[in-house]
């Protein structure tokens, strides 16, 4: 259950690099659901796969549904629906494999095709034997293909922050990589507009400071979240009370 939680835990969080310029409304709205997730998500893959089939040569669409597919499959995590994530996940991965095929220097399918096979390995952990090595090399490519991508950055540093430290886990590079990560976000201000990823990644980056003793600004990115979307219940009633009731301490 724990290594289910990890894994989970660590592929929720991309960003996004080419793939949905202004932001995604509908996505954004299921990312945020408290209730009916699944059926939000499973509206907007069949949305984006909709729009592939009206342009079946377009990778940019294709990877637009795979986002999607992805923010699907993790979602099941929450109830450990395994039978909605077997629906989707081949069809993610054969998407990502076919654009892969067509452009092998487009980095952010690399690390979306890197984060599935994690999610993968959270129902299957026995699979970790071969798709762990599989996962870890297309991230690393990714990273030197597409240095300033913030959905590059965002999966590096929680492959840093969640991964034991006798198997590679470093704390401090994965603050940094966040720190890197929203950097890049933020200097291009038009893409955070229902941009669900920019959010995930200052949740994730607040627990990172908080591992790290920083609990200053663990509740300062925090804030930050709240103040860019009040309506992040993950933050706002959970991390944001865990980290100052930690402060008080």
């Amino acid at each position: 259950m724990k290594y289910l939680m990890l894994i989970c835990a660590i592929m929720l969080g991309l960003t996004l690099g080419r793939s949905l310029a202004q932001g995604d409304e509908s996505s954004y709205k299921a990312f945020l659901a408290e209730k009916d997730y699944k059926e939000l998500w499973k509206k907007d893959v069949e949305e984006k796969t909709n729009a592939v089939k009206s342009e079946p040569a377009n990778n940019q669409a294709k990877l637009d549904l795979v986002v999607s597919h992805l923010g699907l499959l993790s979602s099941t995590m929450r109830d450990k629906d395994e039978d909605l994530f077997d629906n989707y996940y081949d069809e993610a991965v054969s998407n990502l494999e076919s654009i892969i095929d067509k452009d092998k220097k487009w980095a952010e399918p690399k690390a979306l095709l890197s984060a599935i096979y994690g999610l993968k390995m959270g129902y299957s952990p026995w699979q970790g034997m071969f798709l762990g090595s599989k996962s870890g090399s297309l991230i690393d490519k990714a990273k030197d293909l597409a240095p300033q991508s913030a959905m590059v950055w965002k999966i590096y540093a929680n492959s840093k922050f969640f991964t034991p430290e006798m198997w590679g886990g470093d704390l401090k590079e994965a603050i940094e990589a966040y720190e890197k990560c929203i950097q890049l976000y933020e200097s291009k201000p038009e893409l955070l507009k229902y941009n669900w990823m920019y959010l995930d990644a200052l949740a994730f980056m607040g627990q990172a400071y908080l591992k790290n003793g920083d609990t200053g600004k663990a509740i300062s990115t925090y804030e930050k979240a709240l103040k860019h979307e009040p309506e992040f219940g993950w933050v706002k009633y959970a991390l944001l009370p865990k980290a100052k009731t930690k402060a008080s301490n």
